[in-house]
């Protein structure tokens, strides 16, 4: 027996997170009632006839007064226009698992629109193809109880995933950067390219994968993108700040010709970056020995021996002025 066995859930939203939340709830709970609703009607016959839901809702507080759990999967922006609509018609007992990008204003509007209900917020951190064995965010709001804490300890756990707390600020500064920054940067370079006709034809003929992961921030869906950057944009103008900066660092560096400088940042982020792929904190001092070099074969299974041996600054590598390792 499913522990949301004999509960009925309301899902608003059914894109990729709504639709295989429900569908992996209710391969695992028989005697579970999910109720489904997307502005797109097309959506919802898909997720009815996959078995995503059981039931077809017609509007946001069609079945509203049986579901004893909703879950938010929309953008954002249109979080404030459901809790108003949903208001006057939710039960007191009716706990709200809101899965959407920005937090903060979420947990405001809850606040003013549902002071009664128990709402709490959750946030997925996808590393595959299947909505199980992920991590899960969970972010307590102002209106946040035992009880929703509860059920959403369950529902990880269905999910076969595993929870971390975050801050309200923190989930929506790390948000900002890996939603909306990529976009705002993304966008920022391919317009400034655009103004070249070369450009246009150098993209036409270079349409391969270097361009594809380039532009691939531009891909994401545009109205939850929007709607991050309109619910988050205090924590965005302050991202957007530390990146000028940066760029002028390196526009000094450049202008100089400051070779050294400049390969020292390359070599750093790149190191960065496999420390977090490695679950290694970036800011250890990178004199300590924090890879044995006994462990470098054990490491190259991981990330590859040739970026194994950099990171374990083997001596016996023979390496230019910058510290690269020579490719000849």
């Amino acid at each position: 027996m499913g522990k949301f066995d004999n509960k009925t859930i309301s899902i608003y939203g059914l894109g990729s997170i709504g639709f295989n939340i429900g569908q992996a709830l209710l391969k695992k709970n028989e005697q579970l009632v999910v109720n489904g609703f997307d502005i797109k009607e097309e959506k919802i016959t898909i997720a009815k006839e996959s078995n995503a839901i059981s039931n077809q809702m017609k509007s946001y507080v069609d079945s509203i007064a049986n579901s004893e759990i909703i879950i938010l999967s929309v953008p954002t922006s249109s979080v404030y226009e459901i809790l108003e609509t949903i208001a006057d018609q939710i039960s007191e007992n009716t706990i709200v698992i809101d899965i959407c990008s920005s937090k903060r204003a979420i947990s405001e509007w809850a606040e003013d629109l549902l002071p009664n209900n128990e709402i709490i917020g959750i946030y997925p951190f996808i590393t595959g193809d299947s909505i199980l064995s992920n991590n899960w965010g969970v972010i307590s709001y102002k209106t946040t109880r035992e009880n929703s804490t509860e059920w959403v300890n369950i529902l990880v756990n269905e999910l076969e995933g595993m929870k971390i707390n975050l801050d309200l600020a923190e989930h929506d500064s790390y948000i900002a950067l890996t939603e909306a920054m990529p976009m705002i940067i993304t966008s920022s370079l391919l317009g400034i390219s655009n103004d070249s006709s070369s450009w246009k034809e150098v993209y036409k003929y270079f349409n391969n994968d270097d361009f594809k992961m380039f532009s691939s921030p531009l891909g994401n869906d545009p109205v939850k993108i929007f709607s991050s950057i309109s619910t988050n944009n205090d924590l965005l103008l302050e991202w957007i700040k530390l990146y000028i900066s940066e760029l002028v660092k390196i526009q000094k560096f450049l202008e100089s010709n400051s070779e050294d400088e400049i390969a020292s940042i390359v070599r750093k982020t790149w190191e960065d970056r496999l420390k977090l792929i490695n679950n290694i904190d970036p800011s250890l001092d990178s004199g300590e020995n924090i890879i044995p070099s006994s462990s470098e074969n054990i490491l190259s299974l991981f990330i590859g021996s040739r970026a194994a041996r950099f990171f374990s600054k083997s001596k016996d590598i023979d390496k230019d002025k910058y510290g690269f390792e020579k490719r000849i």
